[in-house]
């Protein structure tokens, strides 16, 4: 990454006062209200495994994948939402299996966007920045309606690449889009969402449909 992208990178992530200190309470009534980007990192994965081969997304074999844990943690999710009355007007997510499955198990319908793809996989310096460059704009674009949010389930390195900073598997980023940069107001995890409903059943995840255009 050039020096100069590094230094417009840098401050992306403004914390307002006692923005990190805000409850779990403050962050779902807040999300309730609309108008938000939430950064979901995609649920627990299965770490006896890692990504192997890539070479055809829809095939999850050669990828590592959500654990029972990440699959049960990405409904608790989902039905959070939906319980808490939390609106989402679009949901988009990497191409990696991990990710959309996240999406689906959580939300049914997602979008998958080849500008949130997982940048460790990615060689081109050009390539890498176009990725950076991609999730701090959709982090810092504001949902059309804005009684209502957006959900981006994304990778690890691509948001430490972005604004700096880390969260673990499962977590999800709140974030404030405004055009100098996103305001980060705490981060949630799982847990922090009602019990699922135990008699819902969960969709199960299909192969997704795909752009047409050439991820590389």
């Amino acid at each position: 990454m050039s020096g100069f992208f590094g230094a417009l990178l840098f401050g992306l992530v403004p914390m307002g006062p006692g923005a990190a200190e805000m409850s779990e309470e403050q962050l779902i009534e807040r999300l309730q209200g609309g108008g938000l980007v939430v950064f979901w990192r995609h649920a627990e994965t299965d770490r006896s495994h890692d990504d192997y081969d890539i070479s055809d997304m829809d095939d999850c074999a050669g990828q590592r994948n959500l654990s029972t844990l990440g699959r049960n943690h990405s409904r608790r999710v989902g039905d959070g939402f939906r319980a808490l009355e939390i609106p989402v007007e679009q949901v988009l997510t990497s191409p990696f299996c991990r990710n959309w499955e996240t999406a689906s198990l959580a939300f049914e319908e997602y979008e998958i966007r080849y500008d949130l793809f997982n940048l460790p996989w990615v060689r081109d310096e050009d390539r890498r920045a176009h990725l950076i460059d991609g999730l701090v704009r959709h982090l810092h674009t504001p949902p059309a309606d804005p009684y209502s949010n957006i959900v981006v389930v994304g990778h690890d390195l691509n948001l430490r690449q972005a604004v700096d900073l880390e969260i673990q598997e499962a977590e999800l980023a709140i974030f404030v889009p405004a055009h100098d940069g996103p305001e980060l107001l705490g981060v949630l995890a799982p847990s922090d969402f009602p019990e699922p409903d135990a008699d819902r059943i969960a969709p199960v995840p299909g192969t997704p449909e795909r752009e047409a255009s050439d991820p590389h």
